[in-house]
């Protein structure tokens, strides 16, 4: 019945982007946030140099939001955007342990921590919706040091009540064995499948399910809705995956080598030598066969389509596929060779190209 259902569905459209209509010239470090605004601009963080940034393709020009310190307005190191209503966004300072409340005029409003009842540290959030509530999957290390745990709770968080509801559970990522005398390296079985998650405005969350790969609506007081398995190709694990994973991690790390001494109290050592990756990656640990998705989280659109980043082949364009509220894979969008997915705007795609002095510069795609 279910391959029946699934011969069924409409075919998946293929998408191949292949200009962008608008670059910006300016180069970045590390972005690792960008949300489009109803004027046109769009917010970024550059994580490591710049910080909190407004861009207009239309001028081109790049303008510094606040500054970078430990003061009530102040941050050290973004790294990721979260949408509010009404052009309202929250960053997430992990410097600091604290969020940064960014208003439609561009100005930072406050900057405050999240904490859960019952928990003494700040916590980051995935999502909030449009009541105010926030939305995190709960990590292990709450589960009296059972760090072996890796089915999690997804919450929400309504503050002005201080509750905490458990919405949906989903597998996280894997724990190392424990071994005496390890060279430090990435805490977790790297490319062992793991759930993706996502939420909408509506407070609606997607998972995304690493077994059999499907996704999965929930909603409280409604049935969940289960969408048929994507298939997908069960590729083993290189030792060229293994050793550009390690790369890729160790430069988008805080102390990548690049200057990040700009004023937000972060020292880079100097970059690590291709032997010297080669001896974390050694020491890591690593799954036999890559998962059918990345460990990316999966994006929402404007138009509430939900966003998977498929695992393929390292010398392959980066492909995502797209699925619509009944949780039915409708679209295949990849991207040009060499570019990485940044955000998603109305109608648009904002990709990162990387030069070869390692400068990141920000293009936008349309999506017809």
């Amino acid at each position: 019945m279910l391959l029946l259902f699934a011969l069924l569905q409409a075919p998946v459209r293929q998408v191949t982007l292949t200009t962008p209509d608008m670059v910006l010239a300016e180069s970045f470090s590390q972005l690792r946030g960008v949300r489009e605004l109803r004027n046109g601009k769009v917010l970024l963080v550059d994580r490591l140099d710049r910080g909190l940034l407004s861009a207009d393709f239309a001028t081109g020009t790049v303008t510094k939001i606040g500054k970078e310190g430990r003061g009530p307005l102040e941050y050290t190191l973004l790294s990721g955007l979260i949408p509010l209503g009404g052009d309202s966004t929250l960053a997430y300072d992990e410097g600091n342990g604290r969020l940064v409340l960014v208003t439609p005029d561009l100005h930072i409003a406050r900057t405050f921590t999240l904490l859960l009842p019952g928990l003494g540290l700040p916590v980051g959030a995935r999502g909030v919706d449009r009541e105010g509530r926030y939305y995190l999957r709960i990590p292990a290390w709450m589960f009296q040091g059972d760090f072996q745990r890796d089915t999690l709770p997804i919450v929400r968080f309504d503050v002005t009540r201080d509750r905490v509801d458990t919405l949906a559970y989903a597998k996280g990522s894997t724990a190392r064995p424990a071994v005496e005398h390890r060279v430090m390296g990435v805490p977790y079985v790297i490319f062992a499948a793991e759930d993706g998650w996502a939420v909408a405005p509506d407070g609606r969350i997607a998972v995304v399910r690493s077994g059999d790969y499907h996704v999965e609506w929930y909603a409280p007081g409604r049935p969940v809705v289960r969408g048929a398995p994507v298939a997908f190709t069960r590729r083993r694990v290189s030792a060229a995956d293994r050793f550009a994973y390690i790369k890729r991690f160790i430069e988008n790390s805080a102390t990548s080598g690049r200057d990040a001494t700009g004023g937000g109290g972060l020292s880079a050592g100097p970059a690590l030598s291709d032997a010297e990756l080669q001896v974390i990656t050694d020491a890591g640990d690593f799954a036999e066969f890559h998962p059918p998705f990345t460990d990316r989280a999966p994006l929402l659109g404007a138009d509430g389509t939900l966003w998977v980043q498929r695992s393929v082949p390292l010398d392959a364009p980066e492909s995502w596929d797209l699925f619509d509220g009944a949780a039915r894979l409708t679209m295949r969008v990849t991207l040009p060779v060499g570019r990485r997915l940044l955000g998603l705007g109305a109608g648009t795609v904002y990709a990162i190209v990387t030069d070869e002095d390692g400068l990141e510069r920000l293009e936008r795609y349309r999506l017809n």
